[in-house]
């Protein structure tokens, strides 16, 4: 740890602990992310403060007393993680691209570098709309994170597309690329065909494909819906969201990307761990392990604590 993690650490001690930005959080959720988080040697309160809280957008979640259970505060913490991930994987893709790591062509490290930076701002976006009782652009915002998830993978399947990207000049140039390779599930199919030699099939015709098709066509018409409104929704009573469709998509398919990049690329963990090597930033050095702790959080969202449980526990505690 360098002397700037050093610093970053003493001033994580002293600040209030994450758990105050997220009232209601199940104690249960955030013991077993920790316990995720240790056995991959890692601080998760320095980490947190480190990569979310420096985040000028960021915002604690509103205390709701009559709130009936748990779920959407432990959607938004686990959402959250996600976030962190995302401006990981942003560190390590721009110190592999400066450092011309190996594993990856430079044209990966370059794709890797700016889809995560989308990533980046989608999700901050995503979370700030979320919490203003904005779901309509929300949902907008998730289609394309979609979208971009499916095009991170296929950089990694695909160097040539990779270098096709990083050619890209001019907007005209990305309006193209994007037409051709990625839009109106293009990218999918690619991810589909390369899942299938691992033993996971997704193609056209599986539940799995029917679903998403769906989820996607909801979101896409986010738009239409919201022009043709002419009230604006209510929030339920004792909700902590308005809507949570956008968080839980975006969380689930960042969840997805963790597993699916690893199918494709079993190499990737140590690849990310030469570019975040001992001097690379803090953040480069999280992309690989909190990877796998995501990736060991994929049945959290379905699952949440409800707040009578959590009081139950916490009687007998």
């Amino acid at each position: 740890m360098d002397h700037g993690d050093h610093f970053i650490g003493a001033i994580a001690s002293t600040a209030p602990r994450l758990e105050s930005f997220y009232p209601g959080l199940s104690p249960q959720l955030l013991a077993r992310v920790t316990q995720l988080w240790s056995a991959q040697g890692l601080d998760l309160e320095f980490h947190w403060h480190h990569a979310l809280r420096k985040i000028p957008s960021f915002r604690s979640l509103p205390r709701i007393e009559n709130s009936v259970d748990s779920a959407e505060v432990d959607l938004v913490f686990l959402f959250d993680q996600c976030l962190i991930w995302s401006r990981a994987l942003h560190a390590a893709g721009t110190t592999g691209l400066s450092a011309g790591a190996e594993g990856l062509e430079p044209a990966q490290w370059h794709a890797l570098a700016a889809i995560s930076a989308r990533l980046t701002e989608q999700l901050t976006a995503l979370r700030l709309l979320a919490l203003a009782d904005l779901p309509m652009p929300a949902m907008q915002i998730a289609r394309s994170l979609s979208e971009d998830v499916d095009m991170a993978l296929v950089v990694l399947i695909r160097p040539k597309l990779a270098r096709r990207f990083a050619e890209c000049r001019t907007v005209t140039d990305a309006n193209e690329f994007w037409r051709r390779h990625i839009a109106g599930g293009r990218a999918f199919r690619a991810i589909s065909e390369k899942l299938y030699t691992v033993g996971i099939d997704h193609t056209s015709d599986t539940e799995y494909a029917k679903w998403r098709r769906h989820v996607l066509t909801i979101l896409g018409a986010a738009v239409h819906s919201n022009a043709l409104s002419v009230r604006l929704p209510e929030r339920r009573e004792g909700a902590v969201l308005l809507n949570n469709d956008s968080l839980h998509f975006a969380t689930f398919r960042l969840h997805e990307l963790c597993a699916y990049s690893l199918l494709v690329r079993p190499d990737l963990g140590e690849v990310l761990d030469g570019a975040g090597g001992d001097t690379a930033p803090a953040l480069a050095r999280l992309a690989a392990p909190l990877g796998l702790i995501l990736i060991n959080q994929i049945p959290s969202p379905m699952s949440p604590a409800s707040a009578p449980e959590t009081r139950r526990t916490a009687a007998h505690t």
